[in-house]
């Protein structure tokens, strides 16, 4: 599946074609691949690199390796090709289109960013330009719009939806959870001496907030909120899981972080979604898969036809 397919959840992707602005040293117009002899620049390249940078600043390591330079090489070669059947093809695309998919994608960039300066920051540091992130938005919203037409997919039918949804339930299980209270200390003295008070009536709360060493649940009197006992560690989710009635105090429990009193604030019992509450979202989901599964079928296709070749230096940029 080519970058610009799958990259950004803006269904905008990214291919570059452009080369970008400015005179070209030697260097940049050298010849790093070709696809049916049609040469593909290292400008282009290089270009397709830092846009990736801005795009995903995760990429940053994977980045750097040869192996990926080599891999949007023929990512380009590809987009040059579906490039060129949309135009055997007549296919176009409004400027219209193109001016919403450049807005989308900058409005999608700041806000990741936070903030439209913070996003020129990056495309000064990365070497990215306004220009090479118009021209990415503009191929995309082409060679998409190209490939939903020549590469159509079929939607899911309800047989396929119940039958993921039966295959795959675990994933709509909601597990038996606790709203528990604790309350932690260092020594076992310290417990038993607040466990006392509790019996007597103390309030549980107040005695958190003035004593416990855990200070994120203290603020609210001791309060964990609603979780699986599985996230606890065994000695604490063993005491927990003893506890049958709101408002029920643990004996003094010990683990590696010291000597806990546990409290029942509530239980919510297992559940699973109905299959009426989540069949549109799976039906998206599958209707996706099917989407990309049409276009590499396609691509692999086209590109099978095709004599791409990449000649890339051992020592890159």
């Amino acid at each position: 599946m080519t970058r610009f397919v799958k990259l950004l959840p803006l269904a905008l992707g990214g291919a570059l074609l452009v080369a970008g602005c400015g005179t070209q040293t030697s260097a940049a117009s050298a010849t790093w691949g070709t696809v049916n002899g049609h040469p593909i620049t290292q400008a282009e390249v290089q270009t397709r690199i830092n846009v990736i940078k801005v795009l995903d600043p995760q990429a940053g390591t994977q980045l750097k390796q040869r192996s990926t330079w080599v891999s949007e090489t023929k990512e380009i070669a590809t987009e040059y090709l579906l490039a060129q059947q949309a135009a055997k093809a007549g296919f176009k695309v409004s400027q219209k289109e193109i001016s919403a998919s450049q807005s989308q994608l900058q409005s999608y960039l700041a806000s990741s960013y936070g903030s439209k300066a913070a996003l020129q920051k990056a495309m000064k540091k990365d070497g990215a330009t306004q220009q090479d992130l118009n021209d990415y938005a503009s191929s995309a919203t082409l060679l998409q719009g190209y490939l939903a037409k020549v590469a159509p997919a079929a939607t899911a039918t309800t047989a396929q939806v119940q039958a993921f949804y039966k295959s795959n339930l675990s994933q709509f299980q909601t597990p038996e959870e606790y709203d528990l209270a604790h309350i932690l200390v260092k020594t076992q003295a310290q417990a038993n001496s607040i466990l006392a008070q509790l019996q007597k009536g103390a309030s549980f709360s107040d005695l958190a907030k003035k004593y416990s060493t855990d200070t994120a649940s203290a603020k609210n009197g001791g309060d964990l909120g609603y979780q699986p006992l599985s996230t606890y560690v065994t000695a604490f989710a063993n005491a927990a899981a003893k506890l049958t009635t709101v408002g029920q105090l643990s004996p003094v429990v010990h683990s590696q972080y010291g000597y806990h009193i546990i409290k029942l604030l509530g239980i919510k019992k297992a559940s699973t979604q109905p299959l009426s509450a989540v069949q549109s979202e799976i039906k998206s989901y599958l209707d996706q898969q099917n989407s990309q599964t049409a276009i590499q079928n396609y691509l692999n296709k086209m590109t099978a036809k095709a004599k791409i070749k990449t000649t890339l230096p051992k020592k890159l940029p």
